[in-house]
């Protein structure tokens, strides 16, 4: 039977953040409790699976058995049906997300983080900072002590709501999405597939990322705000309809997904917020594993330090943001226009991208820096401004 514990550093959630929070801080000296709601890690899947090679790579160096694809390009299909395809040498990989969790959470385990699963936590108990967390173990109540509290528990982040941090998200910063594992189709599995325009998705995009030639991750994302009161289901049944008819539909995901939000508290306290839970997500295309992972490590590197008399807590955000915070406001200035455009705006980016990239192939892609050239090349796209002040 489970017994009270106490600890140098707590972490909630045993996702791709919390499990780097918690390897972070035990490969720097403190002792980690790694907490768990689910019976089993990586399950359910709640993403898409797909992380650019830098993404990945920067935080922790992959292992085979992680990726189930390698990524060299992309296209994107407008809502006239023209595409632009660029060729990108490995850009980035699918993952195969269970065993890509389980992985980082042995990492975890064999610096000497004790990870507890089935373990929901139900409660702080707080004085002017947290004291301890209290763990649901089978209808069982236990305490989890610790100085330092990291809450990696996803879009819901209970933990960070239960510390007093506004985690609300207006219909405006949140996407609803559909999710589809597929296979019986037939795509080139070096390129994933971006669907752009408002019959697909409102304010949002249709996605297939393959994890082998006859096998994909179909989904789709729109903002529930512009949907007409349809769901992003309905949207994804119509989407395979015609592009995937003969598929065969494996498991099923639905979910919400935040959009950065530059206000909300990274620390509060001794608790430190990150991954999905801190809206560390890019807000043009949802893509939040990469900035789980890095945000994760550096918030347990900086757990340790404090442990050791040598950081305080707001250098977690300090770091991070250092490293992060141009790009995740270009993808919301980008998000905030996007959202908002209409076919005739994407059939234009489309044009411009057309023109960017003659040569169909690249060896980086550095989105900020991009976007500004485009503008500048094309003068036409400022006429999209005019949704930035429509916020």
């Amino acid at each position: 039977m489970l017994s009270d514990r106490t600890c140098d550093v707590v972490v909630i959630g045993a996702g791709p953040a919390g499990c780097m929070a918690a390897h972070a801080a035990a490969a720097n000296g403190a002792s980690v409790v790694l907490l768990e709601k689910h019976a089993a890690i990586g399950l359910p899947v709640c993403c898409a699976e797909g992380i650019t090679t830098f993404g990945l790579e920067r935080v922790v160096e992959p292992k085979s058995e992680w990726i189930a694809n390698v990524i060299e390009g992309a296209t994107i299909v407008g809502p006239d049906s023209r595409s632009v395809t660029v060729y990108h040498p490995k850009a980035g990989y699918i993952l195969d997300r269970e065993i890509f969790d389980n992985g980082l959470a042995e990492m975890a385990a064999d610096v000497g983080v004790d990870i507890i699963k089935s373990a929901p936590v139900v409660g702080l108990e707080k004085r002017e900072t947290i004291q301890a967390v209290i763990v649901d173990i089978n209808g069982a109540r236990i305490r989890v002590e610790g100085r330092i509290f990291i809450a990696a528990d996803g879009v819901e982040s209970r933990v960070a709501h239960m510390a007093g941090i506004d985690t609300t998200v207006s219909l405006q910063n949140i996407d609803s999405a559909c999710q589809y594992l597929v296979d019986n189709i037939k795509i080139d599995r070096e390129l994933i597939t971006i669907f752009i325009g408002n019959e697909i998705a409102p304010g949002g995009y249709a996605w297939v990322f393959p994890k082998s030639a006859e096998r994909a991750n179909v989904g789709v994302s729109i903002c529930p705000a512009r949907s007409g009161g349809q769901n992003a289901r309905g949207y994804l049944d119509k989407f395979m309809a015609r592009q995937f008819p003969e598929s065969r539909i494996l498991k099923t995901m639905v979910g919400g997904v935040p959009k950065f939000n530059r206000s909300m508290p990274l620390t509060v306290g001794n608790l430190m917020v990150v991954g999905d839970a801190a809206r560390l997500v890019d807000s043009l295309t949802g893509a939040g594993i990469s900035n789980a992972l890095l945000s994760g490590k550096i918030a347990g590197e900086v757990a340790a330090g404090y442990i050791r008399g040598e950081a305080d807590l707001p250098e977690y955000p300090r770091r991070f943001m250092q490293l992060k915070s141009r790009e995740l406001n270009a993808y919301s200035m980008c998000g905030s226009i996007f959202v908002r455009a209409d076919d005739g705006d994407f059939c234009r980016i489309l044009e411009a991208l057309d023109s960017f990239f003659p040569e169909r192939k690249v060896r980086e892609v550095n989105v900020p820096d991009i976007i500004l050239r485009l503008v500048f090349r094309n003068p036409d796209l400022l006429k999209m401004a005019r949704h930035l002040i429509a916020r």
